[in-house]
């Protein structure tokens, strides 16, 4: 029982979440690409719950990601 509780804590710090600029709380506006119709582009990351919880704390983006792009928002 203990090892499926483990088992379970451990997968769900696994789990892809979207963190806008980075880390929480933290700004990253950079201009529309030439020829879009968007108002401003921001940069982001899928990055383990772990990892997004310790940068709450810290106030620090880490460099730990499994994916990260920029999207436009219109």
């Amino acid at each position: 029982m203990k090892q499926l509780i483990l088992v379970l804590g451990i997968g769900i710090l696994l789990i892809p979440v979207k963190v806008t600029c980075g880390s929480p709380g933290a700004d990253c506006a950079q201009p529309p690409l030439p020829g879009t119709n968007s108002q401003v582009r921001y940069y982001y990351e899928y990055e383990p719950l772990g990892v997004m919880l310790v940068e709450l704390v810290i106030q620090k983006n880490l460099p730990f990601y499994y994916f990260s792009g920029t999207e436009d928002v219109y």
